[in-house]
């Protein structure tokens, strides 16, 4: 049976399952238990505030069983009938609701303030027996320990509810929360956790609490509202949504050349995120907006390039006045590194040049003299080949 176990009763109850696991396992006893996985639900708070809360999904299960008999359950014996714990996927006999303290193995007839149930796992027979003929039947597991072993299906079902102020980790649906970082981006610009001044993530975080009504002072409540009133915070937009859903998908495709990326594309992959992720996630954005920009400049070089035409005639002696120049490709030789550079004229043509030279392409001015070697075209872009060129930066 998989139970959905309270994360903040997770290590309380484990410590009861490992002790009853070994106990059982001492004594030949089938139980075993293991996390199958975890789910989230929406739960309340005190104050009546609604907050996400992670369980654990726990598969247990197993028998007291010894020689073909199983222990089902325990007998409380009070005035008013008798209290039957531990009852799993047997429905015991109806004369034991109210049946005296018997034992049916001795069959001595006494006082007693608990008994015990077993059951023939292959005639189906039970039986109700005292704490000293447990032992006949269960290979000397013990009343106590037996009794705990029942009982541990009981905490099991107890764990699955949520002790009075006890709420474990902060978890946030992923979407919820990366459109109120990138609403907080468009108005207040990306702050990083080493930069100075409050942060995109905790901001984000502040704000998506004052949109659900949560701040630790009714103040701090109405100063947040506030903010978000004045630069007329709207992390619903369809703009704000559109932009969530582009970035998700972005990253989604992204190699793992290093560990961020890795470590991004693995929390953004996630339903809920907790709080040590939330810098991680907010991060999303200038890495995408990055990706963007980079995506521009390349289109804008493309533009410039596709109008590229070729310039003087081969043997021509010309001047270059650069707008970028960038090595393209390099390689060893026994000569020293020749490299190949593109020239971006401020003419808008494309030039070339094979050289052993190194150019500077940070310098703020260059000019190349060189001679046309030849005119070529590389994936439709007209370009003049130079050589024998001097430069001056």
């Amino acid at each position: 049976m998989v139970y959905q176990i309270f994360e903040g009763n997770m290590e309380r109850l484990e410590k009861k399952l490992t002790r009853i696991f070994n106990k059982c396992k001492a004594y030949g006893c089938d139980f075993r238990y293991e996390q199958v996985g975890e789910t989230f639900r929406e739960l309340k708070d005190e104050q009546g505030n609604l907050y996400t809360a992670r369980f654990v999904l726990v598969e247990a299960e197993g028998t007291a069983l010894v020689n073909d008999w199983e222990f089902v359950a325990s007998v409380e014996h009070t005035e008013k009938g008798n209290i039957i714990s531990g009852l799993g996927k047997y429905e015991v006999p109806e004369r034991y609701y109210s049946g005296k303290s018997i034992c049916e193995h001795c069959k001595s007839n006494r006082y007693r303030k608990a008994t015990f149930i077993v059951r023939n796992k292959v005639t189906g027979e039970f039986k109700q027996v005292g704490k000293s003929c447990l032992n006949d039947f269960t290979n000397g597991l013990s009343a106590e320990v037996v009794t705990r072993y029942t009982s541990l299906f009981e905490t099991l079902i107890q764990g699955e509810t949520p002790e009075p102020g006890c709420y474990g980790e902060v978890y946030l649906l992923k979407e919820e929360y990366l459109v109120y970082v990138a609403e907080t981006i468009r108005h207040f610009g990306y702050v990083r956790t080493q930069d100075d001044g409050r942060t995109t993530a905790s901001r984000a975080m502040d704000y998506m609490d004052a949109a659900h009504g949560r701040a630790w002072s009714r103040k701090l409540l109405s100063d947040l509202q506030e903010e978000m009133e004045k630069v007329n915070f709207n992390p619903q937009s369809p703009e704000t949504i559109q932009l969530v859903k582009d970035a998700l998908d972005w990253v989604a495709v992204q190699g793992e050349d290093n560990n961020y990326f890795h470590n991004l594309k693995t929390a953004c992959s996630l339903n809920y995120i907790t709080r040590k992720n939330f810098g991680l996630l907010a991060s999303l954005f200038p890495a995408y907006n990055k990706e963007l920009e980079k995506q521009d400049k390349q289109k804008a070089v493309q533009a410039v390039e596709s109008s590229s035409e070729y310039v003087g005639e081969v043997k021509d002696r010309i001047i270059v006045k650069a707008k970028s120049v960038k090595c393209v490709t390099s390689w060893e030789t026994d000569f020293g590194i020749t490299r190949i550079y593109k020239i971006i004229g401020e003419d808008s043509n494309v030039y070339t040049w094979k050289t052993g030279t190194f150019i500077n392409e940070d310098a703020p001015e260059i000019s190349i003299t060189g001679t046309v070697k030849a005119h070529t075209e590389y994936r439709g872009i007209k370009q003049t080949e130079l050589t024998r060129c001097r430069v001056a930066a």
